[in-house]
């Protein structure tokens, strides 16, 4: 009588709250998007924000994934990097691609072939950064649907140098998106000069938790060298800080990397780069295994090769690492477990080389970027935005669109 009464008990019953809460943060995100019909507490439980904000920081099982942007259609796919890390044969890679809802920049504009309608400019705890033509920046978590659309109106000025979004503003110099833990805030941050004005500067940041546009005034000095370029510089978001490269001028050598604390707000600090770095152009600012990391295309007597400087401790001059990879043509992408690398080269889909430049595998052609017009690197979350007007509970998802989002993530 005794086992009849404990088989028609539902978990909830034999399991206290906190364990069942406990069990849960140890799950994948892809896994919890299974388990949210096992009962409403356990649809509730991580459906709730709070739940979400401690499962991202607290996650055993993130799962990295790259989103691939394309130029005009709405095809946007995604590749499960820690599926594609432990591939043993070149088809895995197939299994690791999934479909996904189109970003709210496809989805709410009238593609014109003539620009490019979107793309990435970064990413944040699970939240993609782009910017739409002419002027809107969209902040995006492709596994919720929550999104919120920022316009840039009062400082975009389309030229007639516009013939794609990054030439969409006059003198733009910096932009970037990062995440301010003090406020539990997300923020836009955008570095431009007033051709109107005798190229006046300005540091605006637009605040997602208070909606609105505001400037730094007198409390962030721009550095000469930024007031001095005149293309685009993409931005890379670590440890609490955004990263930009820094240019003698547009093409000259790469001096040091800018660095903008997103809690603190009081200034730029700079990182020495290795004295090699300085003479190559173009050189990319990215994240490796955690770390901090610079790659560019070197050109040799012998032969031509990519290379890979990784900062292993944190703004320690002396813990820059270099690699090379035999291949005139290499963008890493992420390391695997056991410390290769995979990116893109020169031949179709994705290749995996190890520390010493070996390659050691070149996954199909499903991981081609080919037709895609940029990607980013971006770690799954249930997070939403901070919710401070109608249009964000209509950007964020519900639980049927939370669960739909992660379904076809699986």
């Amino acid at each position: 009588m005794e086992q009849n009464n404990n088989s028609s008990k539902s978990i909830n019953d034999m399991l206290p709250p906190e364990l069942i809460t406990q069990i849960l943060l140890r799950l994948s995100v892809k896994h919890l998007g299974r388990v949210k019909s096992v009962s409403k507490f356990w649809n509730n439980l991580i459906s709730n924000p709070n739940f979400a904000k401690s499962h991202f920081e607290l996650s055993l099982a993130p799962t990295h994934r790259c989103i691939f942007i394309p130029e005009v259609t709405t095809d946007h796919r995604s590749i499960d990097l820690d599926a594609l890390s432990h591939a043993t044969y070149a088809d895995a890679a197939a299994a690791t691609i999934t479909k996904i809802p189109p970003s709210p920049a496809a989805a709410d504009i009238d593609s014109d072939p003539d620009y490019d309608d979107h793309i990435v400019l970064g990413s944040c705890r699970g939240f993609i950064a782009l910017y739409q033509y002419p002027h809107s920046f969209v902040i995006w978590n492709p596994l919720t649907g929550s999104h919120r659309i920022i316009s840039c109106h009062h400082i975009a000025k389309i030229s007639d140098m516009a013939t794609n979004c990054y030439y969409s503003f006059g003198g733009e110099l910096l932009f970037g998106f990062g995440y301010d833990t003090t406020r539990d805030d997300y923020l836009i941050v955008l570095a431009w000069n007033d051709e109107k004005k005798n190229q006046e500067g300005h540091f605006d940041f637009f605040s997602l938790r208070s909606n609105s546009w505001s400037s730094f005034k007198e409390d962030v000095i721009i550095p000469d060298q930024l007031k001095r370029r005149k293309k685009w510089a993409p931005s890379v978001f670590f440890n609490g800080a955004i990263h930009w490269l820094n240019h003698d001028g547009d093409y000259d050598a790469i001096v040091t990397i800018f660095v903008f604390d997103t809690n603190k707000r009081k200034g730029f600090l700079e990182i020495p780069v290795p004295e090699q770095v300085g003479r190559y152009y173009p050189c990319h600012l990215t994240v490796l295994g955690g770390c901090l990391a610079l790659y560019y295309e070197k050109d040799d007597d012998d032969y031509d090769k990519s290379v890979i400087w990784v900062m292993k401790e944190y703004n320690v001059q002396s813990s820059w690492t270099s690699y090379e990879i035999p291949s005139s043509y290499f963008e890493p992408v992420c390391l695997s477990e056991d410390g290769d690398f995979i990116g893109f080269d020169e031949s179709p889909g994705m290749s995996k080389y190890n520390v010493r430049g070996e390659k050691l595998m070149r996954f199909d052609r499903s991981c081609n970027q080919i037709g895609y017009v940029s990607y980013t690197v971006y770690t799954e979350s249930l997070l939403m935005l901070p919710n401070d007007g109608s249009e964000e509970k209509e950007g964020s998802s519900s639980v049927k669109g939370t669960e739909e989002s992660t379904n076809l993530a699986t």
